[in-house]
Formats: C-alpha cells, structure tokens, sequence
C-alpha cells in the first residue's frame, strides 16, 4: 500500500541552471574575500588565519558518506555541508582549523569537465589570484578528468595555490576546488590528500 503522501520523491538534482547559479555564487564569495583583503583591517584577519593551521590528525580520520559520494577527512578538521550556502549532496566544504580547505561540487548532470574548470579559473582570477602560474593536470584521486594548479599571491598577501579539477561520466559530475597557503602546507597537504585519496563518486 502506498503510503497516504503518494509515493517517495527523489531528491531533486543540480540542473545545468543550477550550475550556472552555483557559478555565480562562487564567484560572489571571490569577491567577498577579496573585499575583506584590500582593507588593512581585513588583511590582518586573513594573515591571522592562514596562520592557525595545525597538523592534520589523520590518526583519527572521520567519514562523510552521502548516497552519492563519500571521503575522508582528518579528525581536526571540519566538513561544511548545511543549508542554504551548502547542500550535503551536491556541496561540502572540508576545512582544516586555518584558511585552507576542499570545496566539492557534485552534479546531477554530466558537464564538461574542461568548461567546468574554465569557469572555476574564471571565479578566481584576478579576483583572489593575480596572473598565477598554471600547471596542468588530468587526474585527481582515482578519476581522470580535467585539471588546473594556479599559483601566486592569494588576495596579493602571501604565496599559496588553488587547484581545481572535474571528472564526469555518462550520468554525473564533481568538480574539486583546493585552496591552500603555501607557509601551510606542511600542515595540511596530508589532510588535502586524504580527502583526494578517499573520495569515492557513485556512478
């Protein structure tokens, strides 16, 4: 007998009109931070940040598991996914205790991978990174895809990288963003690597 409310919905997914969206909400965010970097005020918060990080705690590594995807992050750091900026199907932030972090879009939808990291690149720069030194690559944990490491002063303070890459088959698609601060990285490229490492995407 079906239940008195008809039969259970799907979660509704990303439409390619919620790509766009998500596309400009990324690109506000660019620019939020930006703003906060050009004041003094602002530049000394963002400093004071990037340096609180502390070692990734793998030892005691936590799981995310959704329907959809999954990962593994350190026990330390912290997994964003509530409403209304996220969504904990579709959008997670993972952040370590400073400034850095993986932001993971995953989309209902199979999207290009390269015209999904052109308009990443298109989010962050100049707005967070001045004419970056760009590295290609093609593979991001266990997924083959499309890849990009820009490098340089982020909001012109201090040296670090955003690396952005997407992978997509014939139903879905995610796209990975890392941003991290290079005097950081010590600390936290473990942590960036578990996440990468353990990231499972359900066909």
């Amino acid at each position: 007998m079906m239940p008195p409310h008809g039969p259970p919905q799907s979660a509704p997914g990303m439409s390619k009109t919620a790509v766009a969206f998500l596309f400009l909400f990324i690109g506000l965010a660019v620019g939020f931070f930006a703003g906060i970097g050009a004041t003094k005020a602002g530049a000394a918060l963002l400093e004071d940040l990037a340096s609180s990080e502390a070692p990734a705690d793998l030892a005691h590594a936590q799981s995310y598991v959704r329907p959809g995807f999954s990962f593994k992050y350190p026990g330390n750091w912290r997994v964003e996914a509530d409403p209304p900026d996220n969504d904990p199907d579709h959008h997670v932030n993972v952040e370590s205790p400073g400034s850095c972090m993986t932001m993971i879009f995953v989309l209902d939808v199979p999207t290009d991978p390269a015209d999904n990291v052109r308009a990443q690149i298109d989010g962050f720069v100049p707005k967070l990174l001045s004419a970056p030194a760009r590295t290609p690559f093609t593979t991001w944990g266990k997924y083959a895809g499309q890849g990009m490491l820009l490098k340089g002063k982020l909001l012109g303070l201090s040296e670090g990288s955003v690396r952005v890459f997407s992978h997509a088959n014939d139903k879905r698609s995610f796209i990975a963003v890392e941003q991290c601060h290079d005097e950081d990285m010590d600390h936290v490229k473990p942590g960036l690597d578990l996440v990468e490492s353990s990231f499972d995407f359900s066909p």
